[in-house]
């Protein structure tokens, strides 16, 4: 099931107390950046996906629907959204089409760093190889 289906039968379920918490959870951020309220002020359900989505990108989306609702207290439903999405990105691959095989996995890279000395800057820097994950940034002075 693609994801915005998945969160827009998730939200669409909750009664309208609870989809106001949602949006307000959403305003306020419960370990994830907050969505401007002004974005969240008039939206209905769909707008609130959308909005979810083109903010977290559709893993991270999914992940902070599930901590909203288990801070609304939500449980139940945090734990279906989160089967169901574990259950989509596990699916056996379609026997339409056979797939090429894999190829062998290398170690991952080291880690890159960068460094600005003596009042340097650092202007777009390219970084090299997967974008997903966490990155930590620390800026000094």
């Amino acid at each position: 099931m693609a994801v915005l289906e998945l969160l827009l039968e998730t939200v669409e379920d909750l009664i309208d107390k609870d989809f106001k918490k949602f949006k307000f959870w959403l305003g306020n951020g419960v370990d994830f950046r907050p969505i401007p309220r002004s974005y969240l002020e008039n939206a209905d359900q769909m707008d609130t996906v959308g909005k979810m989505i083109d903010t977290y990108g559709e893993e991270m989306a999914v992940k902070n629907a599930v901590d909203v609702l288990k801070k609304m207290g939500n449980n139940n439903a945090a734990q279906q959204i989160k089967s169901r999405y574990t259950a989509g990105n596990t699916a056996a691959p379609s026997t339409s089409a056979a797939a090429p095989p894999a190829a062998p996995v290398g170690p991952p890279a080291a880690p890159a760093s960068m460094m600005a000395q003596q009042g340097s800057i650092i202007i777009a820097p390219n970084v090299a190889g997967g974008t997903s994950g966490t990155w930590n940034i620390n800026i000094t002075k």
